[in-house]
């Protein structure tokens, strides 16, 4: 018994989108399910468009870019059944319109890091899709590692309380 039948995967084509791609399409493959990929459009991203039409013209130069990051994702996802669409709107709204209206069963979604300044200001699309999503969510969250802390500069050291490890 197959617990998901439709995956969707929201990406803005990024690496950490990239990553969340993969581990759906991992997750598709096993539970023998549809992937429904999606990358929404600002309506701020297309200055003098008079309609919604307009924006998701094929010769629109972020509709065209659009098509050909989604012939590179097919090529990764091999035999896993796959769809893609373009979305105009407001990227929370926008993914849980989509979510809803293929009947998704699971949200794989990309969390990108943030500064607290960029939080506020911004949100996370990320946590607007788990709080307000009306399936799971799996958000993947990349660590990010400070040069300082990189492990090449990790040292172990023996605890000072006196107690062996």
């Amino acid at each position: 018994m197959n617990m998901f039948d439709v995956i969707l995967n929201p990406t803005d084509f990024s690496p950490d989108s990239d990553q969340s791609f993969q581990l759906a399409c991992s997750i598709a493959r096993d539970q023998f399910a549809e992937l429904v990929v999606v990358h929404v459009l600002a309506p701020s991203s297309c200055p003098g468009c008079e309609a919604d039409e307009d924006l998701l013209a094929e010769d629109r130069p972020a509709v065209q870019h659009c098509r050909e990051q989604f012939q590179r994702l097919r090529a990764l996802a091999c035999d896993i059944p796959l769809s893609f669409r373009i979305a105009l709107g407001y990227a929370v709204g926008t993914i849980l319109n989509v979510a809803r209206q293929e009947q998704a069963d699971l949200i794989v979604i990309a969390s990108h890091q943030h500064t607290p300044i960029q939080f506020q200001l911004h949100g996370s699309v990320a946590e607007g899709v788990l709080r307000q999503a009306h399936c799971p969510v799996l958000c993947l969250r990349q660590p990010t590692l400070h040069p300082a802390k990189s492990p090449a500069s990790i040292t172990l050291r023996e605890p000072q309380c006196g107690c062996a490890w």
